[in-house]
């Protein structure tokens, strides 16, 4: 924009010069014309017959002898006749005049941008210092080209970075404040258990039997509190996107296989019966990383599942989408907690013993994979995960 004024008033004062030098040539003509036709009138006066010869004389180039001189008339003198002398007056106050209009109007034009700079820049300082201050909804944001416009826009762009950033960490903060409670809350059950066996095994009052008792429940605690910091490790990775996912290709049913094995004895002992079909197709993913959420959802499923129940694991490979089908017949999930599951340390009324981070990994590791779960059940019935992946990614 200032470029652009600065363009309009070199412009301007071309023109005016132009208008200046036309007009001051048209004086010109004027003038002489004034001048020449005062003289052929004087001669025709005197002498009528000269008035042809006197007009040839004008209009020839040839040199003719100069006879001004003897009157004391010569280039030197000349500005000292009245009229010559007022008509070159008025040409040196023309002059000045467009030269100090001139001057006038390119500092007026400096004063009026200059003006308007400082103002900017003061308003950009405000806006600089609103932004310390944390205050990100005002916006400079203009539509013009020149170059206090182009940083206040930019400007206007690393501000909406910073209330991103700023949103997102208020986010980070309150997330991390509630996973702190969660922590503690979870950690705090276990902690009380075991201070209070280990109070009870400090007194000598006791039979060893009731001492390896529980030495038993103090162990299985400490199992639990180590799976707790070892699952959690295991979400802070993925959640801070530090997860490098390497991805093969493996059967469906070798990786079932895998997921099921650490579930296997407690299946047995619970007398659950696994029942798989349709699982010969294959699908490309991290295995280390899909094992993980699906043994956390049959862990779900076991929990669930009555003693001599029955677990159905199926397949479905068809030209849009892959999916492993997870069905157990057991208490199932009400509708209202069937948007809360996959929240993290959330658990249902029928998963007491439940921490409520196995299906929220389950869910973040398949959601990085593209895929995604969906979730039917019937109270006192089944429930069924579906996981699903779309053929253009797996």
């Amino acid at each position: 924009m200032k470029n652009r004024k600065i363009w309009i008033c070199l412009l301007g004062s071309i023109i005016l010069l132009f208008i200046l030098i036309f007009s001051l040539l048209r004086l010109y003509d004027f003038f002489i014309y004034d001048s020449l036709n005062k003289m052929v009138y004087s001669l025709e006066e005197v002498y009528p017959d000269v008035e042809i010869d006197v007009i040839q004389t004008l209009m020839d180039e040839k040199e003719v002898p100069k006879v001004l001189d003897k009157y004391g008339i010569n280039p030197d003198t000349i500005h000292e006749l009245g009229n010559y002398q007022s008509f070159r007056n008025e040409i040196i106050l023309i002059v000045v005049f467009a030269i100090f209009l001139l001057l006038f109007l390119f500092f007026f034009v400096y004063f009026l941008q200059n003006k308007r700079i400082k103002k900017e820049i003061k308003i950009i300082n405000q806006y600089l210092q609103d932004i310390l201050n944390d205050q990100y909804e005002l916006n400079i944001a203009e539509y013009h080209e020149n170059e206090l416009s182009v940083l206040k826009n930019d400007i206007y762009k690393v501000t909406l970075k910073l209330k991103e950033l700023s949103s997102y960490e208020q986010k980070e903060q309150q997330f991390l404040m509630n996973t702190l409670e969660d922590i503690s809350h979870q950690l705090k059950t276990p902690l009380t258990a075991l201070m209070i066996t280990n109070d009870i095994l400090a007194h000598n009052d006791i039979t060893e039997e009731e001492r390896m008792s529980f030495l038993k429940k103090e162990t299985k605690e400490l199992e639990k509190m180590e799976w707790l910091i070892t699952t959690l490790l295991k979400l802070s990775k993925l959640d801070s996107g530090q997860v490098a996912f390497k991805k093969e290709k493996i059967n469906v049913n070798d990786l079932i296989d895998e997921s099921l094995e650490s579930l296997l004895i407690p299946f047995e002992l619970k007398h659950i019966t696994v029942v798989k079909k349709h699982l010969d197709f294959n699908l490309f993913c991290d295995v280390s990383w899909m094992r993980e959420a699906l043994t956390n959802i049959l862990k779900n499923a076991y929990e669930h599942t009555k003693e001599k129940g029955k677990i159905v694991i199926s397949g479905d490979d068809n030209p849009v989408y892959k999916a492993i089908i997870i069905t157990d017949y057991g208490v199932g999930i009400k509708k209202s907690d069937i948007k809360n599951i996959f929240r993290r340390f959330y658990s249902t009324s029928s998963s007491k013993n439940s921490m409520g981070i196995g299906l929220n990994m389950a869910r973040i590791i398949v959601e990085k994979h593209h895929g995604k779960i969906e979730v039917d059940s019937e109270v006192g019935k089944y429930t069924t995960f579906k996981i699903l992946f779309m053929k253009s990614n797996c």
